[in-house]
Formats: structure tokens, C-alpha cells, sequence
């Protein structure tokens, strides 16, 4: 017992570690993490909005590039036109009508000489040109300096920059300017006040304007600073971004002013609600004089789909979503998939802004479905905590099979513990018995009668002896896989007729009615049969062992379907229900010895069963008709 209460402690301390070290912190380490998985949700939705505002900046930048582009293409067209007319001031005064020979692009060119002087178009020979006259109207007095603008510049910074690098200077400039005027707080106060005072009518060759004084001067220097810092709303919301300002500041300023310090550039004005464009080069072959051209940014429509189209197939995000180029009034300009509809444009779920190149217009990325973002994320949750309760479930279930491991454990070491007992207890009583008839034989003269009688007690008490020391030897080397069977073929029927001839006597005189009904030989089979005949010995033990008081044992044996079958049959106590199973197991007993009077050590049947399982067959049983119990052993018959 002091055995079985150490076995208890040990295992009872191993659960308690299990549920300290592996189970207790699995499932609070499952509790966090389902309670991070919405934080997770979270993060995912934020670095998938991160993905998108990325792609939405290459958008941008892909248009100001495109704008490089075109630039570049006026530039290219210009010196082309230089290197065929080399007079370039006659080339300037005639600028409007060659311009559309070399450069297809639909706009109005113009050519400023020295001191400001429009040279061309001249507006001595608008003539019936109405877009030479709209031209002049809206724009001379800007070009010829007598009148400042509210403009957004862009220099050679265009390529991956937003135009605010030289804003400050530019600013400065403007403000010190001839005919000052301050820079508008917000791009809607300054698209109205250029749309409500028209140009003064354009008179050629017009003098400058008088110089600011010093104090004028003074004063521009104080609202510089805040100018540049200025923000302006925009005109879309995006859901993912915080904030709600533009980048791109207007100035109020004359071209001279704009165009002292570079070679080539661009400006952007909104002239009455309208986006114009204004490309300019200063040739180094003439270096007094200004070549440009005024392009609408509504004339560029046919470049944006296909920009679009291009960055559609080199992006690598998934493509349910809607990319649009917006106006300064989120009204949609192009929208890649061509012709979407039914969308809140003043709403995307990200946006980057063009820059000074299209001042307020943005590159708006929106999803096809609004809610995909939030489903998707959710989907995340839902697979993340399903992981994690799987995970709990599996340690818990891990749990669950640990303590069934240690109630089976328990109750085998409760088992061997009574093993133990119950093998000492039939150890003790064929030792005793055999010592006492021993002794009397010893001590005192016994008549022949006694003396046989005695004899016959002692060799049976050896014999079940015997019998028990080898099913303890035999089970152990089984379980070490050390028994060997010497299998062989013989006549199984031989082996009953021996072991029936034994058994029937020892019944008999025990006061057992013993019978044995079985069907001619021959049983061949292979197999050890001295190991086939201590399983018969078993099941006919167990009879008479379980017996009540109608003491019957019947043996039969016949063969069917490529088996040989031998069945013992007898009235005893039967087997409980529930235990048919279980009194195979090692080491289990329905009856305790110790308190039942019933000798046994609980491996007899287990002993059996291992056996004929060795051979190739098995030990059945079911309970028998009027009480009692019925084991059949089944052999596989041998093939010829």
C-alpha cells in the first residue's frame, strides 16, 4: 500500500504541474490574444489603408510625371523650331501660328520679348480669332506684368515634389511686386477674387507699375510666414487620413516675377472656375525672349485613362477598388474602371494631392465595396479567434486525455497494488496446505487411505501453485515480448481429449457435473500446444473458481468456417454487466479474492487472451442462457 499511496502522489503532483505550467497559461494566453485580436483587426485595416495611400501617392506622381512629359514636349518642339528659323524674334512675333505645326497638343502659344512685351499673339491681328481674344483678355495683362495673379507655381522641382520647396522666395517676390496684391488664405477665396475682377483691358507696351515703398516692403516681409503656413480645405474627406488640409498655397504675383530665376517652368491659375495651364521657356540661343503656351486642363481628358489603364496593370494590389482623378471640385475627371457611378467622390477611402502641377485636384483611390475593407478585417478576427479557441480546445481536450491517463494510471496502480495482495493470498494457501499435510504425514502414522488421500492434496495444491507462478512468469514475459511459442503443427483435438482427462477427475470429485461434447478429430491447426492447453486449464479453472451451487461445467468443441471452436460453459456467477470487456485487462478482477473467498490474481483470462491472440485468434464470451458464463476460444484451422 505505501507503494500505491507514492504512485498517487506522484501522479496527483505531475496533474498539478500540467495545470501550473501548460493549462493555466495557455488559456490566459488565449484570453489575451482574443482580446488583441480586435487591436489585430485594427492594424490590418490601418496598413491595408497604408497600401492604398501608397499606390494613390504613385498615382499623383505618375501625373506630375506625366506633366514632365508634356513639358518637355513643348520644350523639344520649341528648339526644334529654333534650329529651323534662326531669327527667333521673328519666330516669336509669328509663335501662335507655328507652334501647332511642331506640337499637336491643343493650345494657344505666346511670345513675350524684352521688358515683358507680348509679341505674339498679337493683338493687332486677333482678327476674328476668338481664342487669340479670350487669350489676351484673360491673361495679357498677367503676361505683361501690368497686373499680378493669383498663380501656383512649379519649377523644375515638378519631378516627385509638391511646388512649396520655392514657395517662401516666390512669395516674397510676389509681394514686392509692382500692383501688390496678398496671397489668398484658401483656394476658394482665391479662384473668386480672379474670377471677379476681369484682366483691365490689355494695352500692348504699357509702362510698369510704380515700385512698393520700403514700408510696403516691410509689411510683405511680416505675412510672409503665414502665407506659406496658410491652410486650406479640401475638397474631399478621405476616411483613412487625418486632417483635411492642402499642400498646394496660392501666390499673388507677376510673370515677370515668377520667371526671373528659371529657364523653363510651369504655373497653374484658375481663371473664372477654370484650370489653365501655363508652359514657358527662356531659350539659352535667345535669352530675351519667352516662348509658352497656354494649355486648358479640361483638353487633357484623353490622357488620363490611359495613364490609369498603365498603372492598373503594374499594380500589385488586389483590384476591387475604384481609382479616380478628381477636379478641384472632387468632381471625377477619369475613373479607371471607365464609367463608375454610384459613388460618394467627396468620400474615398484615401487620397494624395496632384501638387502645384493640378492645384486641389487629387488621385482618389474608393472600394468597389465600401464595406470590404471592414468585412475583410473582420473575416481576420473571426479566423484568428477561431485559431485561438482552437488551440484552448485542443490543450483543454490535451487536458482532459492527460486526466483520464492518470485515472486509468490510478486505477492501475490500485490494481497491481491488490495484484499484489491477491497473488500473496494464493501464494500463502497452496503453501499452507501443502506444510500441513505434510507435517501430519511427518508426525504421526497415517493409514494408507490417508496417505493417498494426502498425496493427491499436496500434488494438486503444487499443481495450482505451479499454475499461478507460471501465469505470473508467462504474463511478464509477454509484456517484455520475450515469450517465444514454439508453434508447430499438431492435432488440437489431442490437446482437449489430455486436458479434459485432467480436469474432468479433479471436477468430479469436487462435486461438479462435467461434460464434454465435441465433434471427431481431427483439429489441425499451428500453434505452441502446451501454451493452448494452459488456456484451457485457465478457462476450466475460472469454472469451477466462479461456481455457486449448481455445479455444472460442460466443455465443447467443434469446427466451422475455417475455425476450431472450444467453449466452457458453466452456472456460475456470470459477469456483470458493463464488464465484458474489462475482464481481459490485466489485472482486473470482478471478485476480490481477499474479501469474495474467490482465489485468483486477475491474470488468467488476460494471460488467455494474449495467447490466443498470438495464434492468430481470440477468446470470446456472452453470458449463458439461465445463467452463467460461456468462453469460446477460436483457432484458425491449418491450410493444407
Amino acid at each position: 500500500m505505501v507503494g500505491f499511496a507514492h504512485t498517487v502522489h506522484v501522479v496527483r503532483k505531475s496533474v498539478w504541474l500540467f495545470l501550473l505550467v501548460v493549462l493555466l497559461p495557455a488559456v490566459v494566453l488565449g484570453w489575451l490574444a482574443l482580446r488583441s485580436a480586435d487591436e489585430q483587426r485594427f492594424i490590418l485595416e490601418r496598413r491595408t489603408a497604408e497600401l492604398f495611400q501608397t499606390e494613390a501617392d504613385a498615382i499623383a506622381g505618375t501625373i506630375r510625371e506625366a506633366m514632365i512629359v508634356e513639358r518637355q514636349s513643348f520644350a523639344a518642339a520649341v528648339r526644334r523650331l529654333l534650329a529651323d528659323k534662326p531669327d527667333a524674334t521673328a519666330l516669336a512675333r509669328d509663335f501662335s501660328n507655328t507652334l501647332p505645326e511642331v506640337w499637336k497638343r491643343k493650345s494657344i502659344g505666346f511670345a513675350l520679348g524684352p521688358g515683358g512685351k507680348l509679341l505674339a499673339p498679337n493683338p493687332a491681328k486677333v482678327g476674328s480669332n476668338a481664342n487669340w481674344g479670350k487669350f489676351l483678355q484673360e491673361n495679357g495683362a498677367f503676361l505683361c506684368n501690368t497686373q499680378p495673379a493669383v498663380v501656383y507655381t512649379v519649377g523644375n522641382e515638378l519631378a516627385g515634389k509638391t511646388g512649396t520647396v520655392n514657395r517662401a522666395d516666390a512669395l516674397v517676390s510676389s509681394l514686392n511686386a509692382p500692383s501688390m496684391k496678398k496671397a489668398a488664405p484658401s483656394r476658394d477665396s482665391a479662384k473668386t477674387k480672379a474670377d471677379a475682377a476681369p484682366a483691365a483691358p490689355f494695352a500692348p507696351g504699357a509702362a510698369p507699375a510704380e515700385k512698393p515703398s520700403a514700408e510696403q516692403k516691410a509689411f510683405n516681409s511680416d505675412i510672409v510666414d503665414k502665407v506659406v503656413t496658410a491652410q486650406q480645405s479640401r475638397a474631399v474627406q478621405p476616411a483613412e487620413q487625418e486632417g483635411n488640409w492642402s499642400a498646394p498655397v496660392p501666390a499673388t504675383a507677376e510673370f515677370a516675377e515668377l520667371t526671373k530665376d528659371e529657364d523653363e517652368g510651369m504655373i497653374a491659375r484658375f481663371v473664372k472656375d477654370r484650370l489653365d495651364l501655363i508652359f514657358w521657356l527662356r531659350p539659352p540661343e535667345a535669352p530675351t525672349l519667352i516662348f509658352g503656351c497656354l494649355i486648358e486642363a479640361a483638353s487633357l481628358h484623353d490622357e488620363w485613362p490611359a495613364l490609369l489603364t498603365d498603372f492598373q496593370s503594374a499594380s500589385t494590389i488586389a483590384p476591387d477598388r475604384i481609382i479616380a482623378l478628381l477636379d478641384d471640385k472632387a468632381r471625377p475627371v477619369a475613373t479607371l474602371p471607365e464609367g463608375a457611378t454610384g459613388i460618394d467622390w467627396k468620400r474615398p477611402l484615401v487620397a494624395s494631392e496632384i501638387g502645384e502641377a493640378f492645384p486641389h485636384w487629387e488621385a482618389a483611390i474608393y472600394l468597389a465595396r465600401p464595406t470590404a475593407l471592414a468585412d475583410s478585417a473582420r473575416g481576420v478576427y473571426r479566423t484568428f479567434a477561431f485559431l485561438v479557441a482552437g488551440a484552448v480546445a485542443l490543450i483543454a481536450i490535451g487536458g482532459w486525455l492527460v486526466a483520464a491517463d492518470v485515472r486509468r494510471q490510478l486505477a492501475l496502480a490500485q490494481q497491481k497494488t491488490d495484484f499484489v495482495s491477491n497473488v500473496s493470498h494464493e501464494l500463502k494457501t497452496p503453501l499452507t496446505s501443502i506444510r500441513m499435510f505434510a507435517e501430519l504425514m511427518h508426525d504421526r502414522p497415517q493409514t494408507p487411505e490417508k496417505q493417498s488421500q494426502f498425496l493427491r492434496i499436496i500434488s494438486v495444491e503444487s499443481e495450482r501453485l505451479t499454475r499461478l507462478i507460471n501465469n505470473v512468469l508467462d504474463f511478464a514475459k509477454l509484456e517484455r515480448k520475450q515469450r517465444v511459442f514454439e508453434k508447430k503443427p499438431f492435432d488440437f483435438h489431442a490437446t482437449v481429449s489430455s486436458v479434459w482427462e485432467n480436469s474432468e477427475l479433479h471436477l468430479k470429485e469436487a462435486g461438479f457435473t462435467a461434460e464434454w461434447i465435441g465433434e471427431p478429430s481431427p483439429y489441425p491447426i499451428v500453434g505452441d500446444a502446451d501454451s493452448l492447453a494452459q488456456v484451457l486449464v485457465n478457462l476450466i479453472s475460472n469454472a469451477e473458481k466462479y461456481s455457486t451451487d449448481r455445479k455444472e461445467v460442460e466443455l465443447r468443441t467443434w469446427l466451422g468456417d475455417g475455425w476450431v471452436h472450444a467453449s466452457v460453459l458453466d452456472r456460475g456467477t456470470g459477469v456483470r454487466s458493463g464488464d465484458e470487456l474489462k475482464i481481459f485487462e490485466a489485472f482486473y478482477r470482478a471478485h476480490d479474492s481477499l474479501s469474495s473467498g474467490i482465489q485468483g490474481s486477475g491474470l488468467g483470462l488476460t494471460l488467455a487472451q494474449q495467447i490466443a491472440a498470438a495464434h492468430g485468434g481470440r477468446i470470446d464470451f456472452k453470458a449463458r442462457e439461465g445463467g452463467g458464463s460461456q468462453f469460446t476460444l477460436r483457432l484458425p484451422l491449418r491450410v493444407e
